[in-house]
């Protein structure tokens, strides 16, 4: 008999034994190992598989696709989704290509659960994931800037801010930072209705998802587009760490999200992302119910020594805005007519004066391309005409950078505000409290904000009469929008106001002679245009307004009113204070309600304050009025 007719096939059987019986022994080794240290149960591995409720006994994923875990019951079972993990490691499928397999679909936890038992490349089949490593290597990660986009009150999905995290590789300078990636998280739509993605993005009606993009299309749609300024908190994580939380991307990148205009946002997603990058930090906890992006920023910049640099990224309109300021008026006329002429004479200015001009006229025509209010056509043959002219001139660029800030967003104030107050209704004495969720006033601080916009979001205001012994509904604010934006002698933005929500409303004259008002549902709005006086320190606007008030003791159910609202705010170290004047005429009266208010909020420090107001409304010879004094905190 020819033994060696045999010997490759039982070479194979026992190659193949051996092979089984060693990955069987490593198996039972890593599930001993997972068991003494209660692997499942650490808040790392709920970290990676999105588990939101930290209550043991009812334990569960935001994310419910099934492609997202190995076990069938990993949505709820962290033990189920850790054994099955385990036990692809030791068995792979030989019919999966690499990228398929458990070990190149989930590094995160791969390299994680390998970390904490020790497995060694060799106790695994799959040591290479073509796809993975071509994508890190083509992000190269080196640093991570978490970049806060300032307010863009005109769309609704960024009126607080927004927030996304920039990957720069080892050898970027801030010259070349454009060039990095981004990672961003938005809701899927393709709708341009406000009304309808604060609806939906309110309810859950939108997939959230993330995405990682070349950081320039960013920069170019908040700084250019949007006219907003950029602030990049350079983070002091190391590429390892940056590598993995790209890692734990890598396992969602696919997964949506319900997005939630108020909680799962972008500012809480990225959040997740740096706890996937740096065990042992618990930053979505804080949130439970609801996540501002200046609050998420903050509570990142609480980790010890987690900054390491801070770079402000002005945007176009901001530059503009500060450029026409240090120009002589007559430089600021002649750029205008340059804009629309490069050939107009300026030979009335000097040498410096003209190359001035040239570069405040390039500025000028530049940002109204961007804004769509100049002819497309021919802006960019203007544009490259004042460029030509300029370099006629052997000088040096004479624009200055805008200075930054001396507040960041991440030092301003904190954006839930509750205040206790004392007061006067008609000359009944009344208790107040007020609780706001977000965001900012016209009483609060600028500092940190964009100065002249407010955004009040479920603002609630119950008070107690202690002479009626009655409490009472004073006004509750769904959401209320003040953009009060200065113009220049190039950009004149329109000021807008719009609230809507329920309040208490004097409705005819006779209830004025009572000192009676009545709860009613209201719609405001308004649009004029507001300046900045005695060196940017007073805010004055003038607004156009609009009323629909409903409610069952209004005559029809309801009625509407049209006006005018005129007012001032001033900005100081000590504090900010208020004035202004509506008058509107409704339909069910011959005589106009004229309401009257001022305040003043004194700064105590960066998060209390004391609030004085005073607040009349009178038709005719009859009024109403209150008064009070209280103590404001934010948190």
């Amino acid at each position: 008999m020819n033994l060696k007719f045999f010997s490759y096939p039982l070479c194979l059987i026992t190659l193949s034994h051996m092979s089984c019986t060693a990955s069987a022994s490593s198996l039972t080794q890593w599930q001993n190992l997972a068991q003494q240290q209660q692997l499942s149960q650490q808040a790392y591995w709920h970290i990676l598989l999105r588990y939101e409720d930290k209550q043991a006994q009812n334990l569960h994923s935001s994310i419910q696709q099934a492609s997202f875990f190995v076990s069938s019951e990993g949505a709820n079972n962290p033990q189920a989704e850790l054994q099955a993990t385990l036990n692809a490691l030791a068995h792979p499928d030989p019919t999966l290509k690499a990228d398929d397999t458990v070990a190149c679909k989930f590094p995160a936890r791969v390299a994680w659960l390998r970390q904490q038992l020790q497995i060694t490349e060799a106790d695994v089949a799959t040591t290479a994931c073509p796809a993975l490593d071509a994508w890190l290597t083509g992000i190269n990660p080196h640093q991570a800037t978490l970049v806060f986009a300032a307010d863009f009150i005109n769309n609704p999905s960024s009126m607080f801010g927004h927030t996304l995290l920039r990957i720069d590789t080892p050898d970027q300078t801030e010259d070349t930072r454009l060039l990095a990636y981004a990672v961003n998280y938005a809701a899927q739509t393709n709708t341009s209705n406000g009304l309808e993605f604060a609806y939906k993005g309110l309810t859950g009606g939108y997939a959230g998802a993330f995405s990682i993009l070349p950081y320039y299309e960013k920069v170019k749609e908040y700084n250019d587009f949007e006219n907003r300024d950029l602030w990049e908190y350079q983070l002091n994580l190391t590429p390892q760490e940056i590598t993995q939380g790209l890692k734990h991307l890598w396992e969602i990148k696919t997964v949506n999200f319900p997005y939630y205009f108020l909680s799962s946002n972008c500012s809480y997603q990225l959040l997740g992302l740096l706890e996937a990058a740096r065990p042992n930090t618990y930053l979505r906890q804080d949130f439970p119910v609801y996540a501002i992006p200046t609050d998420t920023l903050r509570r990142v910049l609480q980790e010890k020594n987690i900054l390491k640099k801070l770079v402000y990224r002005p945007a176009s309109g901001t530059s503009l805005a500060y450029h026409a300021q240090q120009n002589k008026p007559l430089i600021n006329d002649l750029a205008t007519k340059l804009a629309i002429n490069p050939n107009s004479d300026i030979s009335t200015l000097s040498d410096i004066e003209q190359a001035k001009a040239y570069e405040m006229a390039y500025d000028y025509l530049y940002y109204l391309y961007l804004a769509h209010k100049t002819n497309a056509a021919t802006a960019p043959t203007r544009l490259r005409q004042l460029l030509a002219k300029r370099s006629s001139y052997q000088l040096p660029d004479q624009r200055l950078t805008p200075p930054q800030p001396a507040v960041d967003p991440a030092q301003g104030h904190a954006t839930t505000r509750i205040s206790l107050a004392l007061g006067q209704v008609q000359q009944q004495d009344v208790v107040s409290i007020e609780w706001r969720p977000a965001y900012q006033d016209l009483l609060d601080a600028d500092d940190g904000y964009r100065r002249g916009a407010a955004i009040d979001f479920l603002r609630l205001n119950v008070g107690y009469n202690a002479t009626t012994h009655q409490a009472k509904l004073f006004n509750f604010t769904l959401l209320n929008i003040d953009s009060l934006a200065a113009g220049n002698g190039f950009s004149h933005p329109l000021s807008w106001s719009f609230s809507l929500g329920a309040q208490q409303a004097a409705l005819d004259q006779q209830q004025f002679s009572e000192n009676k008002q009545h709860t009613v549902g209201f719609i405001d709005g308004g649009a004029g245009l507001s300046s900045q006086f005695n060196s940017s320190t007073w805010l004055c606007f003038a607004l156009t307004q609009g009323s629909l008030q409903t409610g069952q003791t209004i005559d029809k159910g309801w009625r509407v009113g049209a006006g005018a609202k005129l007012g001032c705010r001033q900005q100081s170290a000590y504090g900010q204070f208020l004035v202004e004047s509506r008058a509107l005429y409704y339909n069910d009266d011959s005589q106009p309600i004229i309401s009257t208010q001022a305040a003043y909020q004194w700064r105590i420090n960066l998060n209390n304050g004391l609030r004085m107001q005073w607040q009349q409304q009178q038709q005719d010879s009859r009024d109403w009025s209150s008064a009070s004094i209280g103590w404001v905190s934010y948190f």
